[in-house]
């Protein structure tokens, strides 16, 4: 009896500050907002962590009250079950990480791992009727049965071949990473050799969450700090992207077509003032623009700006719009620059104007996207190695697939 006094005084407090370092961090993952594969498993893992423990410090509790056997039993079961799980789910995020640093892993580790571990399910589901694991005394103790080992043997093995798989692409992971990784491997498995040889010690998932804890410091906090570099590069981007389009001398010439409008034909005027507004707004809301836009946006954008140069050079340039395909998403202010350079290096430079095409279609694998113009041609020698220059039809041609881009 004094021996179970100290082990609870000791495991009791051991345990419960491990649930508090596992809210703690699942607090700090939600708060980050990130929802990447890896956060959602990482939140998973702590979660299990977690429950597992306040699992096992009610099984302490309970032990010695006979009418609480029942809730100890079923509290145990989600201790050994959920222990699997936490197992295969560090592999699942040990395998998504290190694909994420470039290095191919093979895509039967999960599913073999998660059957490794359906098995070792069904035993302590058969070992809840015959106790060849573990049992309740009539007392209402936790007691190990001879064949305890054989439980705790299947996460070792599971562990180990992590371990293998870490080491193997440890030239990927470098030695930050690969420490990281290797701890929720070391460090768990020698508690639970521990755990073989002293009995009622409780180890395991303390140690698991040292683990947990290295992990976020050295893995986590590292990604997200990636990810919001890479929010940063891509809204630099789409700044670069918008300062593209709002080019000076078309602000210029449509600013100056509108004011000489004024004079002329004032009517006409106020709607190129509402286009050029609208024109502005469509480059403006790029910059907010994190996933893809509607195809119909883009269009809208598109009818806009060249409403602008069609004011400019009235009857000197013609659209046509072959528009048979228009469900599909795409990233925004993709088609648009294609549009002004048709215009810009094809039409103007050709005496009288001439004609753009943009087409839409959809195949049975992709969407298309084509813009054409009868402008001014090119000097093919240098590029095809043939004589003769081509001044016919020039293109331009997307070919989306909505396996990539969202329907």
């Amino acid at each position: 009896m004094e021996r179970r006094r100290l082990l609870m005084a000791t495991n009791i407090p051991l345990e419960s500050f491990s649930i508090v370092i596992s809210i703690l961090l699942i607090i700090c993952i939600i708060a980050s907002k990130e929802h990447t594969k890896l956060n959602r498993l990482f939140l998973w893992m702590l979660a299990i962590n977690a429950f597992i423990l306040g699992c096992d410090i009610f099984i302490w509790i309970g032990g010695g009250h006979p009418q609480l056997v029942g809730a100890m039993k079923a509290a145990n079961f989600f201790v050994f079950n959920l222990g699997y799980l936490l197992v295969a789910l560090f592999t699942a995020y040990m395998v998504t990480y290190i694909r994420g640093k470039g290095s191919a892993v093979s895509d039967k580790i999960v599913p073999v791992i998660t059957a490794f571990c359906a098995v070792a399910v069904l035993l302590v589901i058969i070992s809840m009727f015959n106790n060849m694991f573990f049992y309740f005394s009539e007392k209402g103790y936790f007691m190990r049965s001879p064949l305890h080992w054989i439980s705790q043997a299947y996460p070792i093995i599971i562990i180990l071949l992590d371990m293998g798989i870490i080491l193997k692409h440890s030239g990927k992971l470098g030695v930050k990473d690969t420490f990281a990784l290797l701890s929720y491997g070391i460090l768990p498995a020698g508690a639970m050799a521990v755990q073989i040889f002293i009995n009622g010690l409780a180890l395991v998932y303390p140690a698991a969450t040292v683990s947990l804890l290295i992990i976020y410091v050295n893995i986590q906090v590292e990604q997200s700090k990636r990810l919001r570099e890479k929010e940063l590069e891509l809204t630099q981007n789409r700044i670069a992207m918008m300062l593209s389009q709002i080019q000076p001398h078309f602000l210029y010439n449509s600013l100056t077509a509108i004011a000489q409008m004024c004079k002329k034909s004032p009517d006409k005027a106020g709607e190129a003032t509402i286009a050029f507004a609208n024109y502005l707004r469509g480059n403006l809301d790029s910059l907010t623009q994190k996933g893809m836009v509607h195809f119909d946006r883009e269009l809208r954008h598109i009818k806009t700006y060249l409403s602008l140069e069609k004011m400019r050079f009235e009857e000197n340039i013609q659209i046509i719009y072959s528009i048979g395909a228009t469900d599909f998403m795409l990233p925004s202010l993709t088609i648009q620059p294609i549009i002004e350079n048709a215009v810009k290096h094809g039409i103007c430079k050709k005496e009288g104007g001439g004609t753009i095409c943009l087409e839409t279609m959809e195949t049975a694998e992709n969407y298309i996207i084509r813009v054409s113009d009868d402008g001014m041609g090119f000097d093919t020698a240098a590029f095809f190695r043939m004589n003769g220059s081509m001044s016919a039809l020039k293109m331009c041609v997307f070919v989306l697939q909505p396996s990539v881009l969202e329907r």
